[in-house]
């Protein structure tokens, strides 16, 4: 299992992964250094010398390569989670945080580095380029299982609200995702499933409405048979992904 945080620019990626990964004992990746290691080049000069098609491309294959391992807390480029098959890569590793913060606190962030930023360089308004960008990425930022707006958090405070919302999916729950991937891929692939104690208690067609059933679910506790949920339960929320999109991450 890995840990991915995606997101926009300046939203605390870097930062917040590097003091998470050192929390639980994992190894931090971040993509886009990974990717200027590689091609021996900073981000802005790939673009530049480039183009972003290429960048882009790069992306993919240090993406593929980095999921292949695990226990780690990957941060993504801004861009990494608007291409479908990252998407489908990445949510099978583990679980998506998208880190958001407002426009104007994401440029007052990397304002001093503009030019160090590609998608930014050049632009006549740097905030209106931001909204844009933010508005184009929305539906595929919205995919990620949890969002957090950094803008008025410090980065222990962010560490703080993942480990409180990840701490059951790092429980017995994932393993037996894991154990039983291809028959959940056919039975709930493109849902969300919610592992209680090793038994799927619920499901739901996005995160908010398996954990709503579960809850509904709990609600019930006193009718004969129904399921409990307590504080003692070892308890997770897991997107199962769709049988194409399960071979797609291999």
């Amino acid at each position: 299992m890995n840990i991915i945080l995606t997101g926009f620019m300046g939203t605390g990626k870097t930062a917040v992964g590097r003091r998470l990964a050192k929390r639980l004992g994992w190894r931090f990746v971040d993509v886009d250094a990974l990717i200027e290691a590689g091609a021996k080049k900073s981000v802005a000069t790939i673009f530049a010398e480039h183009g972003e098609g290429v960048f882009r491309r790069l992306e993919r294959r240090t993406i593929l390569r980095a999921i292949r391992a695990r226990h780690q807390v990957i941060a993504t480029g801004g861009g990494a989670f608007v291409d479908a098959q990252n998407r489908a890569r990445l949510r099978v590793s583990g679980p998506v945080i998208c880190l958001t913060a407002r426009p104007r606190t994401i440029l007052a962030r990397v304002g001093a580095r503009l030019s160090a930023r590609p998608l930014l360089r050049g632009a006549v308004s740097p905030l209106t380029r931001v909204r844009t960008l933010l508005t184009q990425r929305a539906r595929a930022y919205a995919q990620a299982d949890l969002t957090i707006d950094t803008s008025a958090l410090s980065i222990d405070e962010v560490v703080e609200r993942l480990w409180s919302t990840l701490s059951p999916c790092l429980c017995r729950g994932w393993q037996y995702v894991q154990d039983h991937s291809k028959a959940l891929a056919h039975r709930y692939g493109g849902k969300y499933i919610v592992v209680a104690d090793g038994r799927i208690i619920a499901s739901g067609e996005t995160q908010l409405e398996a954990y709503q059933n579960a809850r509904r679910r709990h609600d019930l506790r006193g009718k004969p048979g129904a399921p409990r949920l307590s504080r003692q339960q070892e308890t997770g929320i897991y997107y199962i992904p769709l049988p194409e999109e399960a071979l797609t991450a291999l």
